[in-house]
């Protein structure tokens, strides 16, 4: 790799030294269950503790908003006034389901022609392990020429409610920093896609219909509206009619996304006209959108299928809480740590990736759109078309190059400019 200093030389070397042992910890990581439901991330907190520990940083704590729902913060502070850099990853994982069409144990790491399965392995704990490795190297070399801190911050409750981790950091305990670089896998074709300057909100819609609940024996004789069959009308309807209202991002060119259908549900038993049905739409949002925009949306095109069915009782609502809206987000692509991530990428990559999105929402939505901090929304190792099934997946060599990239950006970042 050419146009190394002397010091980026060394932290790249520490990392290589330590292949074998990081790859081991992402095992260990792997096989501590901490799926999410029910959640509890005590067990794999604490491996991360100790595996910190046995590496010199010392400064641990772990904040529990409830019993079993950990978050290990790790403080690297140089000692000198400067810049803080949040690296955050999370520790829960979705259940493995369907355990059937799992190959190997998903509570096992197995390591397989320089792929490492397991749940998690890719979403995200091949991902932390890079983390913990990547600032172990800079600690490792005393802070020489540093100031300000790093805090890694391993959370919880990212994959199923959401309010247990950032959220419980940011509003509760008033964590902050001057940038945040949360590890999600970022690659949809390829490992190390783009760097992500935006990240997606998400806004869930439920529509509920009303219809004649009587006996299905006389729907030939009597006037009934089945509701079931309307949901399907309707579904088909916003296919083809629902327009989101947003500015055009050339960061994302392909605008918000609509998956109709996330979950639909209708009729009350056989025998029965179904008498009422209902329809979720999971929408993901970009910058610029507002609630009240989407809102006044949804409302126009419920309004025309209205008028089409004019004997079709037909609502609509945000599902509750954190469902509802989440901020998108986007990061000034100026921002140090923008800068710091490409130089980190030159050099371990051979080439900097280009600036994109993110195509989910993440943890983003609190620590930027809640509190504020600048954030990288996900640029870590692994595929996201690896995540959230069977069989999951990361290749090896990305941990090495993530924990060689954390590593360089933590020093850049950190640096006096």
């Amino acid at each position: 790799m050419s146009g190394l200093s002397s010091t980026e030389a060394k932290l790249l070397a520490n990392v290589e030294s330590r292949r074998e042992e990081i790859i081991e910890f992402a095992i260990r990581l792997v096989e501590t269950p901490s799926q999410n439901p029910p959640g509890d991330e005590i067990a794999v907190a604490k491996v991360a503790e100790e595996q910190l520990n046995s590496l010199g940083l010392k400064d641990l704590t772990i904040l529990e908003p409830k019993p079993k729902r950990a978050n290990l913060i790790c403080t690297y502070d140089t000692g000198r006034p400067g810049k803080s850099l949040i690296l955050n990853g999370h520790l829960d994982t979705k259940p493995p389901f369907p355990l059937e069409a799992w190959k190997t144990d998903p509570f096992e790491g197995v390591l397989k022609e320089g792929k490492l399965f397991g749940l998690g392995a890719t979403d995200m704990k091949g991902p932390d392990a890079a983390l913990v490795y990547g600032l172990a190297a800079v600690s490792g070399l005393g802070g020489a020429g540093l100031c300000g801190k790093a805090l890694l911050i391993l959370s919880a409750d990212e994959e199923h409610m959401a309010m247990e981790g950032p959220r419980f950091l940011v509003q509760d305990r008033g964590i902050r920093a001057d940038s945040v670089l949360i590890a999600e896998p970022m690659g949809v074709e390829k490992s190390w896609e783009c760097i992500p300057l935006i990240s997606r909100g998400i806004s869930c819609i439920r529509w509920r219909i009303m219809g004649t609940q009587t006996h299905s024996s006389i729907s030939d004789r009597v006037p009934v509206v089945n509701a079931s069959l309307e949901a399907s009308r309707l579904m088909l309807f916003l296919e083809e009619n629902l327009k989101l209202t947003y500015a055009e991002n050339d960061l994302c060119p392909l605008g918000p996304t609509v998956n109709l259908g996330a979950t639909m549900k209708g009729g009350q038993a056989y025998a029965i006209v179904s008498g009422e049905a209902e329809l979720v739409a999971d929408i993901r949002t970009l910058p610029g959108m507002t609630k009240e925009g989407l809102a006044s949306d949804i409302e126009s095109v419920t309004e025309a299928f209205r008028s089409q069915r004019p004997g079709v009782e037909v609502s609509w609502e945000f599902l509750p809480g954190t469902l509802a809206w989440t901020q998108p987000t986007q990061i000034a692509s100026d921002e140090r740590l923008v800068r710091s991530l490409q130089s980190a990428t030159a050099k371990v990559l051979g080439d900097t990736p280009p600036l994109g999105y993110f195509p989910g929402g993440t943890d983003a939505i609190w620590w930027q759109g809640v509190g504020g901090i600048p954030t990288v929304p996900g640029f870590g190792p692994g595929l996201l078309t690896h995540c959230h099934q069977p069989n999951e997946y990361i290749m090896v060599e990305d941990i090495i190059q993530a924990a060689k990239i954390y590593a360089l950006t933590i020093h850049h970042y950190l640096g006096q400019e």
